[in-house]
Order: structure tokens, then sequence, then C-alpha cells
């Protein structure tokens, strides 16, 4: 695990924490363009949807990618370097210099790291749920990528168990842990109400990057580090068991928070009603009449229309 008491290149860390700190100076310095962009180009209302889809594409990416790094034990602040360095457009090479994290900056990092495990359990489990009900929506009732479901459900568990773990080594106090364990319904709906207008296409793009083998083998590194510095601090495991929602249970959590947001949407025939209504003239005496009528002296009849051929 990277983590020295001197500062250090970025040549000379291990390549995939290198690579993980590059992605992340990359999303953000894209991120700070398309910012810029928006506030000096002038541009249609198309096209600022469109910037501000990517805008958002872009931030999500590098939120999961500084996630991925950290646990991967990559300094909290190294990874805050990398996207203040693209932020600011400032160049990132080989020989960029990363300051020593302090004792109380490794401290912090560990239970920033639990808190970052929880928010993706929790993110995890809103995607599953949105991806579960366009999927039924679309008349699928088995999911068609059984292996890659299979293998988020084991990253769940993975991150679940770190968590744990983490919080038990380095003796978190009740308060931190009520602070990094506690995942609200009102916190589920808000994240579940994130995706709830996403396609089927952008949902399986975001849940395939939760189905990565690569988030297991994570854990199981950043575990074996754990266990290799025991804190004297430490608490007994089992006592945190009730702490963090299970993968199961917040998976089923999501899907309860999914249908109540469902059903207080309303429905596309009410939405327009409300939509006519609020464009029609606000005045009693303008009625708009719907009701057929014909003058009583003129007999509506296939006569009336002699060129409009016979009666289907």
């Amino acid at each position: 695990m990277s983590g020295p008491n001197t500062d250090v290149r970025v040549a000379d860390l291990p390549p995939e924490h290198a690579i993980l700190l590059g992605e992340v100076y990359r999303f953000a310095a894209e991120g700070a363009r398309l910012r810029h962009a928006m506030q000096t180009t002038r541009l249609t209302a198309a096209d600022s949807v469109q910037l501000l889809e990517r805008l958002g594409e872009v931030d999500r990416d590098r939120e999961l990618t500084e996630i991925q790094a950290r646990g991967e034990g990559v300094p909290g602040s190294w990874v805050d370097q990398a996207r203040q360095a693209g932020q600011s457009g400032r160049e990132w090479r080989r020989e960029q210099l990363l300051r020593a994290p302090t004792r109380t900056q490794a401290g912090r990092r560990t239970v920033k790291r639990v808190v970052a495990d929880t928010r993706q359990l929790t993110d995890m489990a809103a995607i599953t749920a949105a991806r579960e009900r366009l999927l039924t929506s679309s008349g699928v009732t088995n999911d068609p990528e059984p292996a890659a479901a299979q293998q988020l459900r084991r990253n769940m568990d993975a991150l679940w168990t770190r968590a744990t773990r983490t919080a038990a080594a380095i003796g978190m106090s009740e308060k931190e842990r009520a602070r990094a364990f506690t995942v609200t319904d009102e916190q589920l709906r808000q994240q579940i109400a994130h995706y709830l207008d996403y396609p089927l296409d952008e949902l399986n793009a975001l849940w395939h990057r939760h189905t990565t083998p690569d988030i297991a083998a994570s854990v199981r590194r950043s575990l074996s580090s754990l266990r290799r510095s025991p804190s004297p601090n430490a608490a007994p495991i089992p006592d945190l068991d009730q702490e963090l929602p299970k993968p199961a249970q917040l998976r089923e959590r999501a899907r309860t928070a999914l249908g109540e947001a469902v059903a207080d949407q309303p429905s596309s025939a009410t939405a327009i009603e409300e939509a006519i209504a609020a464009a029609m003239p606000d005045r009693d005496d303008l009625e708009l009449n719907t009701a057929a009528s014909v003058d009583e002296a003129e007999p509506v009849t296939s006569e009336a229309f002699p060129d409009a051929g016979p009666d289907p």
C-alpha cells in the first residue's frame, strides 16, 4: 500500500496507483474544461443540455475513480492533489511530487475509507434497483447478465466486510461509526431519485462499473494490509455487524424506496392535463366546448359528403 513518510514522485508509485491518480486528474481537468465552456460559450438550449449531461458523466466517473483509489490504499491527500491539479489546469507528470501524508491524514484516510465504502454500497444498491425496474418494465424477468450480477453482490459483500473490519481495527468511536454507517431512508430516496430518469443503456454503463472483479480484489489487498497493522484500540468485529445494513438488506431497502419514489411521480396523463390547464386562460367565462353539434336542418349522412366514399 502506498503511504510513505516522505514525499514521493508519481513515477515511484505502484503502477495501479499512478494510473488511478492520472484518471482522477484527467476527469477533473475535463470537468473544469466543460464548466469553462458553459461559462464562456454561447450555447443553444440543446447544446446546454448535452453539455450538462456530459459534465454529470465526467463528475460521476471522477467520484467513482476517487472511491476506487482510496479503496486501494492511495492516500486521500494524493487523490485531492490530483483532483486540484486537474481543476486548476496544472500539469500532471510522472515527476510530479506528492506530499507525504501526515499521521493525522493517515488516520482520517481510514475513516474516510469506511465512509466511502458505505457510499459506494448505497450507490450500488440504488443503481441495481433502478436497473431492475427498467428491465422488468421491458418484460425481462431474469437478469440478462447473471454472472455480472453475482459479481456485484460479491463486491458489495467485500466492501461491507472491509467497512466493518476497518472500523473495528482503527477503533472508531461510537459517534464516528454512527456518522459513517448510517444509511437513512431519505439518503436512499435521494440516491434513487438521481437515477429515476436514466435510460437503460446509461444505467447499464454505471452498473457495470460496480461489477468488475477489481473491486473485490482491491478489498482483499487492503484487508491484508489491515491485518498486518492491527490497532491497539481495535474493537471486536462482531460488535459492528448491526451498525451497517448488510448488502442484501440495503438492496431490498433500495427497491422499497424506488417503489415509493415511482408511486409519488405523477402519471403521464396527469402531467399532460396539468400542462394544458396551466396553458389555458385563467378565466371562468371561457370554456372549451368539445361536444359534437350539428345543425338540425342538415342531417349528417353520407349524402352530405358525396366525395367521402362508402362507409368502411
